[in-house]
C-alpha cells in the first residue's frame, strides 16, 4: 500500500542509545548557543535531530532510526514503483532472494522521506538470458537490456552478478534517469544489495552526482560550488579519486586522514557519511541541497513515473 506523507509531519524513533546521544547534543548545543541562530524548544525531538544533522553528529543515528521533514523542502507525496529484473548465472542460479532486495529498499526509504518520496517493488521478473548476468561491455549491453526488458514509467532495477568497469563499482545508473521514463536504468551487483548502495544509485537516478565529482576541482571554501564538484553547495569538497584505495583517505575509525590540499592550499574535510560519497562510514543521509535537487529533478521531468 502506498504510504502518504503529510507536509510538516515529523516522526523520530529513538532507542536508549540514541536518547543518550541526543542528550550529548543538548550539551554540545549549549556550548555553541552564542554562535547558533535562535531555536525554539531546542529540547524537542525534531529540533534535536535537525541540530544533530546540522552539526554533523549523526554517527549513531541511522536512517532507520529517524525520519524528519523540513518545511522548506518540496513534498512530492509520491510512491515510485520499481520492477526488479534478475538474470541467472551460467548454471541457472539467480543468487539472490526477494526478501533481501525488499529489506534493502525498506531500509533505504527513510533517506527519501524528507521530500515525501518512497519506493516499492511492484514485481520481480526473472529472465533466462544468463549472458547478461556478467556485463563485460556495459556501454553496449545495457542499451540492449533496456530495449528488451524495460517497463515504461517504472524504475527498472537490474540485478547482475558482475560487470566490467574501470573501478570496483557496485552499480551503474543513468544520472537523471527520472527524466527518461523509457530507457533509464539502475544496474546493481547482487553482492551489493544493501540500503546504502541502493540509496546511492537512486540518488544518481534523481540527478545527483558523486560528492567527489571532479576529484579535487571544487575549492574547500565552496566559492566555486555551483560550477565544480557535484554542483551542490552544502556538500563539502571531496578530493577522492575513483580507483584509489580508501585507506589512503579514511582510517579504520572513519577519520579523514588524507593530506591533499585544494588549489588555494586548504585541506579537505569531506562529509564521510554522505550517501553520495564512497567512504564506507556511518551513513548520515542526504543534505538539504541534495534533497532539493532530487525533488526538483522529478518536478521538472516532462513525463512522470508511476
Amino acid at each position: 500500500m502506498a504510504q502518504k506523507y503529510a507536509r510538516g509531519a515529523d516522526r523520530v524513533i529513538l532507542d536508549e542509545k540514541n536518547a543518550a546521544f541526543l542528550a550529548k547534543v543538548v550539551t554540545f548545543a549549549k556550548a555553541f548557543e552564542p554562535y547558533l541562530p535562535p531555536v525554539k524548544a531546542i529540547t524537542s525531538m525534531r529540533n534535536l535531530t535537525l541540530l544533530a544533522l546540522l552539526l554533523g553528529l549523526c554517527a549513531p543515528l541511522t536512517a532507520q532510526q529517524y525520519t524528519f521533514k523540513h518545511s522548506s523542502l518540496p513534498c512530492l507525496n509520491k510512491t515510485f514503483t520499481i520492477v526488479v529484473h534478475v538474470f541467472p548465472d551460467s548454471l541457472g542460479r539467480f543468487n539472490m532472494t526477494e526478501a533481501t532486495v525488499r529489506q534493502a529498499l525498506d531500509n533505504a526509504n527513510p533517506f527519501f522521506a524528507p521530500i515525501c518520496a518512497r519506493f516499492e517493488i511492484c514485481e520481480f521478473r526473472y529472465h533466462e538470458n544468463w549472458q547478461y548476468d556478467t556485463l563485460r561491455r556495459p556501454n553496449e549491453e545495457i542499451p540492449e537490456i533496456t530495449t528488451k526488458y524495460n517497463v515504461e514509467r517504472r524504475i527498472n532495477l537490474y540485478l547482475v552478478g558482475f560487470f566490467t568497469y574501470p573501478y570496483d563499482e557496485c552499480g551503474l545508473t543513468e544520472i537523471g534517469g527520472i527524466g527518461n521514463p523509457v530507457s533509464s536504468y539502475i544496474v546493481l551487483r547482487k553482492d551489493c544489495i544493501n540500503a546504502r548502495a541502493l540509496a546511492h544509485e537512486l540518488g544518481h537516478f534523481f540527478s545527483l552526482k558523486n560528492t567527489f565529482e571532479g576529484s579535487g576541482v571544487e575549492l574547500v571554501d565552496g566559492s566555486n560550488c555551483t560550477t565544480a564538484g557535484d554542483g551542490i553547495c552544502d556538500t563539502p569538497a571531496d578530493p577522492y579519486v575513483p580507483g584509489e584505495p580508501l585507506p589512503l583517505y579514511v582510517s579504520p575509525q572513519c577519520v579523514f586522514i588524507n593530506q591533499k590540499q585544494d588549489a588555494t592550499g586548504k585541506y579537505y574535510n569531506p562529509d564521510l557519511g554522505n550517501i553520495m560519497s564512497y567512504y564506507q562510514c556511518d551513513t548520515c543521509g542526504f543534505t538539504w541541497g541534495q534533497l532539493t535537487a532530487m525533488a526538483q529533478a522529478y518536478l521538472a521531468s516532462a513525463i512522470k513515473f508511476w
